[in-house]
């Protein structure tokens, strides 16, 4: 099972460093599951962290809901719906360590940053550049998957991102406010 575990990790990995297909990831509904599961309990932390475990919970549930939602909505707009499984668990997969990666490189560049002020500089550059990546990544799935150009495929990730930036900020407000509100 290991091994299974450690060949997935290095196929996403090369997803990332663009020497392999997305289309190689194997189509498992389980392996969905399990991947989102593990996108879910980062998201869980890094929100729990900065405020308490109910804006967690919440939060990391309406972002995961975001993530596997508008994939799933472009596949249909292209009548390619029997890609979802292996396109999300590619998004999914290679989003885990690109963001493992990011927190890596942010966690010793900012402490790097509390001694040498241009670190803080060096900080911003490393979030631009992992930033480029993720969505580069995203457009090789995405043309990969519905047969696009590659300019059509990095619209399609830029698109994504932002619409998933706003649905989840405009979701957060909705239920603050229910939660002020009605609650």
């Amino acid at each position: 099972m290991l091994k299974g575990l450690l060949a997935l990790i290095k196929l996403w990995w090369d997803i990332c460093r663009f020497k392999r297909n997305p289309e190689e990831v194997p189509y498992s509904p389980t392996l969905l599951l399990v991947v989102a599961a593990c996108q879910w309990g980062l998201a869980y932390l890094a929100w729990a962290n900065s405020r308490n475990w109910q804006y967690g919970l919440v939060a990391a549930t309406v972002y995961i809901a975001i993530l596997l939602f508008l994939p799933y909505i472009i596949l249909l707009a292209a009548r390619k719906t029997a890609r979802y499984v292996q396109m999300q668990a590619a998004l999914l997969g290679t989003s885990l360590l690109l963001n493992l990666v990011a927190a890596i490189v942010i966690i010793v560049v900012a402490f790097l940053a509390q001694k040498v002020a241009f670190f803080q500089y060096v900080m911003m550059a490393v979030i631009a550049v992992m930033v480029v990546w993720a969505v580069s990544v995203q457009a090789k799935i995405y043309q990969s998957a519905l047969e696009k150009s590659r300019l059509m495929a990095v619209c399609i990730a830029v698109f994504v991102l932002l619409a998933s930036s706003n649905l989840f900020e405009w979701m957060m407000r909705f239920l603050g406010w229910v939660k002020d509100s009605i609650l």
